[in-house]
């Protein structure tokens, strides 16, 4: 079943890699195999990566955009969904998490980063409650890095 995507004017959209921008006014795009594909409004800047939930998104993200990262990063990913699954009680919230480590097993990552925005919203939401919450400490996010714009570089390249 091919994916019909419709843009709005002078929306970008990443697909295997390669930015794809929009004209002036909505265009449909159909994509007849399965592609690697993430809008620009779903990207996560790096600087925003703060939090547990935020900065698997992130290395997921990366995954998507980077088939090195994809090759080198499943067991950072998957050590990173595990400690969530046990971070979070509600059944829904974990019910997620678990259709995210599903998706990124069957490579779909964009699937995986569906699967994860109300966790991180959910997450938003008990930060807001805990003012005296604080992200505990991570290791360093993957080499990618986003510019103001949206769109993936390479970092040192």
């Amino acid at each position: 079943m091919a994916l019909k995507l419709r843009l709005k004017p002078c929306e970008r959209v990443v697909i295997n890699g390669c930015v794809v921008q929009n004209e002036n006014r909505r265009y449909t795009l159909t994509i007849s195999n399965f592609a690697q594909i993430i809008r620009g409004s779903d990207i996560l800047q790096e600087e925003d990566a703060v939090t547990p939930v935020r900065r698997a998104y992130f290395l997921i993200q990366s995954m998507l955009l980077d088939p090195e990262v994809a090759a080198n990063g499943s067991g950072a990913v998957a050590a990173m969904m595990a400690q969530l699954y046990t971070a979070f009680a509600r059944p829904d919230i974990q019910d997620r998490i678990a259709r995210a480590m599903g998706h990124i097993g069957e490579r779909d990552y964009y699937k995986a980063l569906s699967a994860l925005r109300p966790v991180m919203e959910y997450e938003g939401t008990l930060l807001a409650a805990s003012p005296a919450a604080s992200p505990s400490a991570s290791p360093p996010a993957p080499a990618v890095s986003f510019q103001a714009d949206g769109i993936g570089h390479h970092a040192g390249g």
